[in-house]
């Protein structure tokens, strides 16, 4: 299954006044009131993705239209802006902190260091989430998967203009969006090819696409790749509050620690729907023991981001402690979660996991995969960085090596 994901990879700015929730209007606030869409002298590009779809996924797909755009402005196309999709509603999130008003980039991310990349926008930017006016979309195209995408053997980038699909018109929670016309579209290949359809109504201003998740990136690993992902600075207090749990719990002031040794331990629906990929309790116990004593024989401190229930790390932490090693988790606080919100708390887990001497993920996971680019960027040795929890028998596929290019 990872060998088709791989190949099918390589196949293929006036704005709103910022108040205190995160940039966006309240619809009883009487600042937003008046504030109407604004025009702008190029064009947007919108997008959403399927809504079960994670975080880390949704950042990848961000990267695939971000280089798209960045990619066109090189060949003198510079006349259209990607607008940055809220964080609204994600069904990975439970928290109440999470689940309740649409969330901006700026809360995870800095974006100045992502606009320094491509052309961008918080939808903040663009309009109001009070404000009266409809901000209208000229083209909305649901995208949809082949029903085979390998016809006669063979994977052709290619698209198709159907009658059928649906489109449930969440719009982030916004009321005041909407489309003109909803195109359904089948579509595999590169998102690049996404233009083809742009061009067919060439006087559109604004577009968007739903299931953004579906064309690939242009060219995997790429540089341009890499000067992507370089770009996707966290937010500053994500930043400041890791590098404090680091500082304090693991005992490190520098960007390579040699003082822990850190997992990312992926459960729930993966430790029933992957059997195969993923340990048992006492196999993942056994691994992190082999694991110090090969490669960080000196580290007694494990760090631990997982999505594992409370008696689940319990048994894992108890086990470990009777190896000798001192666990660690970043827990947070009330006040830490109101403010960083579940996808601010998964950021610092990664950012703790970044830093380790040596870093141990779960296959196939998007959550291990941002963790192992992190690394890359921070110059890590690929030997402490590439390597995965295996079953407790049979087969274990090494992970893929995605070094950055400088």
């Amino acid at each position: 299954m990872i060998f088709l994901n791989l190949f099918l990879i390589n196949l293929l700015s006036t704005a709103a006044e910022q108040n205190s929730n995160g940039g966006y209007c309240d619809a009883g606030s009487k600042t937003c009131d008046n504030q109407l869409e604004v025009t702008h002298d190029y064009k947007l590009i919108f997008y959403d993705v399927n809504p079960p779809e994670g975080f880390n996924l949704r950042r990848d797909v961000y990267m695939r239209f971000a280089i798209m755009l960045a990619e066109a402005k090189k060949r003198g196309r510079s006349d259209w802006r990607l607008v940055l999709p809220p964080w609204y509603n994600l069904y990975h999130w439970r928290s109440a902190h999470s689940k309740s008003d649409p969330q901006p980039w700026s809360e995870f991310f800095d974006v100045e260091s992502l606009k320094s990349f491509a052309q961008v926008l918080e939808l903040n930017e663009v309009i109001d989430k009070a404000a009266k006016k409809p901000l209208q979309i000229d083209t909305l195209y649901v995208l949809q998967n082949f029903e085979n995408p390998f016809e006669n053997g063979v994977f052709e980038e290619k698209w198709q203009l159907t009658s059928e699909c649906e489109y449930e018109g969440n719009y982030w929670g916004y009321n005041n969006i909407e489309a003109k016309e909803i195109v359904c579209v089948r579509f595999q290949g590169k998102i690049s090819k996404l233009w083809e359809l742009i061009y067919q109504h060439p006087s559109d201003r604004k577009v968007m696409f739903m299931h953004a998740e579906i064309p690939l990136h242009d060219n995997y690993g790429s540089k341009s790749y890499w000067d992507c992902r370089k770009s996707m600075k966290y937010s500053k207090p994500l930043i400041k509050t890791a590098k404090k749990f680091i500082n304090k719990k693991l005992d490190c002031k520098s960007e390579q620690c040699s003082t822990y040794l850190a997992i990312h331990w992926r459960r729930r629906d993966f430790a029933y729907s992957r059997p195969n990929d993923v340990p048992s309790i006492t196999g993942t116990v056994k691994q992190i023991r082999v694991a110090v004593d090969k490669n960080v024989p000196d580290v007694k401190k494990i760090f631990i981001a997982t999505d594992a229930d409370s008696s689940e790390i319990k048994e894992l932490k108890s086990k470990l402690k009777e190896e000798g090693y001192n666990v660690y988790l970043y827990n947070p606080s009330e006040s830490d979660l109101k403010e960083f919100k579940d996808g601010g708390v998964a950021i610092i887990d990664q950012i703790i996991c970044s830093h380790a001497a040596y870093f141990i993920g779960t296959h196939d996971s998007t959550f291990s995969f941002r963790i192992q680019e992190e690394r890359e960027i921070l110059g890590f040795d690929s030997n402490t960085t590439f390597n995965r929890f295996c079953p407790d028998s049979g087969p274990c596929e090494k992970p893929s090596r995605w070094k950055v290019i400088i």
